[in-house]
């Protein structure tokens, strides 16, 4: 059970220590409004799948998970309505060994939290 820790740029970085150094640029990063995640996650709900309806069973499960997702991504880039030729860098938590985008969440049937990769998170989602 690895530790979330603050890194020198003041994100998380979840796991062992780490040597690479990411292509984003954090000075760059334009955080949303409450309002605007609502706004933005309420547009994602139309496209997310099925299966993962049946997966986040609770009643703010998924919202809180794709606001987690809205949090950690520039407020001029979308993953989901975006282009398909536009990179979306990640700005919220990353794991230390490879700095992979990564979330903290409860799965459903669990109570504790654990590291979830965003990429498998928006592949299952949407």
């Amino acid at each position: 059970a690895d530790q979330a820790k603050k890194s020198g740029s003041g994100k998380r970085k979840i796991g062992k220590d780490s040597k690479k150094v990411s292509r984003r640029n954090e000075a760059d990063f334009r955080g949303r409004s409450d309002e605007e995640i609502i706004a933005l996650t309420k547009q994602w709900e139309i496209y997310v799948h099925p299966r993962a309806r049946q997966f986040f069973t609770g009643p703010t499960s998924l919202d809180e998970v794709l606001s987690r997702l809205a949090r950690g991504i520039d407020g001029g880039e979308d993953p989901v309505l975006g282009g398909e030729e536009d990179c979306v860098f990640w700005y919220g938590d990353v794991t230390r060994d490879d700095l992979q985008a990564a979330i903290r969440m409860v799965k459903p049937g669990e109570s504790r939290q654990s590291v979830t990769y965003v990429n498998r998170v928006l592949a299952f989602i949407f």
